[in-house]
C-alpha cells in the first residue's frame, strides 16, 4: 500500500514518520502537530484524515473514492474541524467527547482536528485528558498548535507530537514557481520575505500592500542616499501610517542594506533578496562602502529595539533617519541618541 501526502510542501521529516507509521498500521488515537502559523500543519492533518478513511486499494488517499471526495468537499460526516477565533471552551470540548462516543457513520474512522488547540482553558484540557486516557478505537483527535507548551504535560504526553520547521527558501522558491506560475526573481524574493514559512510566501504573493510597502523602503533608502535632509524626514508620514507593520518595515530596510553588503563585498547577485532590483543595488553599493552598510543596519536593529522600550514612536524614527543619512553624508557632527 503506498501512502501519499503530495501537495505538502516540504516538511519530509513530520511526512516520512507520518507515513511509516500509516505503512505499518501503527496508528495513534492523539497526534500534535506543532510548528508556526504558515507550515501546513492544517493541511497534513486533512492529507492524514484522507488516508485514514480512504477506501482505495492500491494508494491512499485515492482521491477518487466517496470517502476522500466528501473530505475534499468539506463535507465528509466522520470529520471535524475545530476552529475557534476564541477560547475553546468545555461545552464545546464536550460536545466532540460525546460525538465520539457514537460509531463512525459512513468511514473507518472519526477524525477532530481542533485548531489553535493552545485557546483550550484549563477546563477544556482537562476534560480533553479523560478522553485520550481512554479513546474510542474509531477516534482519530489531532490537535493543532503554535505554542505546545501552554498544553497541560499530561495532555502531550499522551499524543504523539509531530514538530514541524520552517523550510529551506529554494523548496518554497520552487513551489511557487510550479503551483503559483510566478518568475524566478519574484519567487525568489518571496521564499526569503517568507523566513522559511509557505503560508506566509503565499499570503504576500497575494498582498498588493506588501508590495506597495516594499517600493516605498526602496524609495525611502534611495533618498536617504540622494536627496537633501527635509526630503527624508518627510519621509516619517509613511512610517506612521504603517505603523502596524513597522515590524515587516524594519526586516525590509534591513534585507535591503543586507543586500548592498552582500553585493558589495562579493559582487555576485546569488546572494540577493530583492534580485528584480539589481540596477539599483549596483548603484547603491558602488556609493556605500561595506563599513556604512554595518553601522547602517545596526542604527536600524536600534531602532527596531527601541519599539520594545517606551520611547516615543515618531522620535524613534527620526533619530534612525538622521542617523542612517549622517553616515552616509560623512558628517562628523555624531549620531543622535534617545
Amino acid at each position: 500500500m503506498k501512502i501519499n501526502f503530495e501537495g505538502i510542501v516540504g516538511q519530509e521529516q513530520a511526512v516520512e514518520k507520518l507515513k511509516r507509521s500509516l505503512e505499518n498500521n501503527q496508528i495513534s488515537h492523539a497526534y500534535l502537530f506543532e510548528g508556526e502559523k504558515g507550515l501546513g500543519k492544517k493541511d497534513i492533518a486533512l492529507r492524514l484524515a484522507f488516508v485514514l478513511n480512504c477506501t482505495g486499494d492500491d494508494r491512499k488517499p485515492c482521491n477518487k473514492c466517496n470517502s476522500c471526495i466528501k473530505i475534499a468537499g468539506g463535507n465528509h460526516p466522520d470529520i471535524k474541524i475545530i476552529e475557534n477565533d476564541g477560547i475553546i471552551r468545555i461545552g464545546e470540548i464536550r460536545k466532540i467527547i460525546g460525538e465520539m462516543q457514537l460509531k463512525p457513520h459512513e468511514g473507518r474512522y472519526k477524525v477532530y482536528i481542533i485548531c489553535d488547540a493552545d485557546r483550550m482553558n484549563m477546563e477544556s484540557q482537562n476534560a480533553l485528558l479523560k478522553t485520550l486516557e481512554e479513546p474510542p478505537s474509531y477516534a482519530v483527535l489531532i490537535l493543532l498548535t503554535t505554542k505546545g507548551y501552554s498544553l497541560f504535560p499530561t495532555v502531550i504526553s499522551r499524543c504523539q507530537v509531530i514538530k514541524l520547521y520552517p523550510e529551506n527558501p529554494e523548496v518554497i522558491k520552487h513551489y511557487l514557481i510550479k503551483n503559483k506560475k510566478i518568475d524566478e526573481e519574484q519567487a525568489h524574493m518571496l521564499a526569503t520575505f517568507s523566513g522559511g514559512v509557505v503560508g506566509r510566501a503565499v499570503e504576500l504573493l497575494d498582498n498588493p500592500d506588501f508590495y506597495y510597502r516594499r517600493e516605498k523602503i526602496i524609495e525611502i533608502c534611495d533618498k536617504l542616499l540622494t536627496s537633501n535632509l527635509f526630503a527624508v524626514l518627510e519621509q516619517i508620514v509613511f512610517f506612521e501610517e504603517h505603523r502596524l507593520y513597522i515590524e515587516e518595515i524594519f526586516g525590509l530596510m534591513i534585507n535591503w542594506y543586507r543586500d548592498l553588503f552582500m553585493y558589495s563585498e562579493t559582487r555576485n547577485m546569488d546572494f540577493i533578496t530583492n534580485i528584480d532590483r539589481k540596477e539599483e543595488i549596483d548603484f547603491h553599493a558602488a556609493k556605500i562602502d561595506s563599513a556604512k552598510i554595518r553601522d547602517i543596519v545596526f542604527i536600524i536593529e536600534k531602532a527596531k529595539n527601541n519599539l520594545r522600550s517606551n520611547v516615543q514612536f515618531r522620535l524613534n524614527i527620526e533619530v534612525m533617519l538622521l542617523n542612517i543619512r549622517e553616515v552616509l553624508s560623512d558628517g562628523n557632527g555624531g549620531r543622535s541618541e534617545i
